[in-house]
């Protein structure tokens, strides 16, 4: 009775177990937030980076939060990020990346375009760069803002991002360790939809500060080689 009870039921195809699991996960790691939710909510922490997300009133799109005690002095971490040629060598998806206009020594137009994975077309934006300075707190904040520019380059194979607002919190910990802090939101444009933007882009800010730490250690590990090389030259 019992065997052929067993052979009575549908049998559960082998992966949907998988599936299940999988869905899990996501639906934890991207469960709706409320609107006027404006406080930052937990969404993973990997190697020392941790994640959080909130509600932008500006958007429908969520704004994310990463921060990491990372490997390197803050002047090494400030001086990656303002030498826009280098971006591609360590910005997720950034494959062109070059300074516009300089406007004064706190503010430079740059313009930054990043691969799109298939079918989505590449994106581009313009913007202005600016940087604030709080000696007090041994911080360094470096604001990103969407700007029109008529030098800019104007690819018409790439979507202009209608919508970004991003800035970089820089706090010195010690000589050999920098606080980093990123906090992005971004409307990329197009057709994408926006609940799978906001799912996607949750692990953009991790591999930000992962790869930006990266840079920062391999052009001081350079550096430093270049100097003992230098002292000793007879």
């Amino acid at each position: 009775m019992i065997q052929r009870f067993l052979h009575g039921k549908r049998v559960l195809p082998h992966f949907l177990p998988s599936i299940t699991a999988l869905s899990a996960v996501i639906m934890f790691a991207f469960t709706p937030l409320k609107a006027g939710e404006e406080e930052w909510r937990f969404v993973y922490e990997s190697d020392g980076i941790t994640v959080h997300k909130r509600i932008n009133e500006d958007t429908i799109f969520l704004e994310f939060k990463s921060t990491g005690i990372l490997r390197g002095e803050i002047s090494d971490y400030l001086s990656v990020i303002l030498d826009t040629e280098i971006m591609p060598d360590w910005a997720p998806q950034c494959f062109e990346a070059r300074n516009v206009e300089r406007v004064n020594e706190r503010e430079t137009i740059i313009y930054v375009a990043c691969n799109g994975v298939w079918p989505v077309a590449d994106r581009d934006y313009v913007a202005k760069r600016t940087i604030t300075t709080n000696p007090k707190k041994s911080t360094v904040r470096v604001n990103i803002n969407l700007i029109e520019n008529p030098n800019a380059p104007d690819v018409k194979s790439r979507v202009h991002i209608p919508y970004l607002q991003c800035c970089w919190i820089l706090k010195r910990i010690d000589p050999v360790n920098t606080h980093v802090e990123l906090r992005v939101c971004v409307d990329p444009g197009g057709w994408l939809p926006a609940w799978l933007v906001n799912w996607g882009y949750r692990w953009v800010p991790y591999r930000y500060l992962k790869d930006l730490e990266s840079k920062v250690v391999k052009l001081s590990c350079c550096t430093t080689q270049l100097v003992s090389t230098l002292t000793h030259t007879p």
